[in-house]
């Protein structure tokens, strides 16, 4: 027999068990968060943990597992500032180094994507103008330090990396201030000489 005691206690337990549901069901259904962002997860920011460790494992350990001889040279995507590409070049270590145009053995991140204890890189390998795209998952415990689970490896047309290295941008458009001020004193340099001309 269904006694009101039992039904204030059935009532009473309906919302824990569905808090218990929604627990279960939300890691499942929720986004990862991308970058360069895909519009679908919250927000992520490059510069900030777990980003940077995130991009540095996928880049050694696809460098390792895929080509271990050839040097690393690593780029990322556009729009990560000079700060988080040094991180990432000394979470690298010193044998690796970013991009300069003209590099044609090249690691380019071209996404990566973080939700909760997991992760992956997208890294398109470029070896002589022949690519590949080589995507690395990874997942830790708690705040443990990510490990790889698995690589794959996807023969995709792709399109040839671009420098997206600040360091190079900043050098380059210093080299045309230099070069439009050089031109301004040329030009005023003449016109001095041509108004003393006239004057004699």
């Amino acid at each position: 027999m269904v006694t009101p005691r039992f039904i204030r206690r059935f009532r009473a337990f309906i919302p824990f068990a569905a808090f218990c549901l929604a627990l279960i069901a939300f890691p499942g259904c929720s986004p990862f968060s991308t970058y360069p962002p895909d519009g679908t997860g919250p927000r992520i920011y490059p510069w900030m943990a777990p980003a940077p460790e995130v991009m540095s494992t996928g880049l050694m350990q696809a460098h390792a597992r895929v080509a271990p001889d050839t040097d690393l040279v690593f780029n990322l995507p556009a729009g990560i500032s000079q700060a988080a590409w040094n991180d990432i070049q000394n979470r690298l270590g010193i044998k690796a180094r970013p991009m300069q145009p003209g590099d044609t053995v090249v690691w380019s991140i071209e996404r990566f994507g973080i939700h909760n204890t997991k992760a992956y890189t997208d890294i398109a390998y470029w070896n002589d103008g022949k690519a590949v795209l080589l995507t690395v998952n990874m997942e830790r415990d708690n705040i443990a330090p990510f490990q790889v689970t698995s690589l794959q490896r996807f023969y995709l047309q792709l399109q040839a990396p671009v420098c997206n290295n600040p360091a190079v941008t900043s050098a380059e458009v210093d080299v045309e201030v230099a070069e439009e001020t050089d031109d301004t004193g040329a030009t005023e340099s003449v016109e001095s000489v041509e108004v003393t001309e006239s004057g004699e």
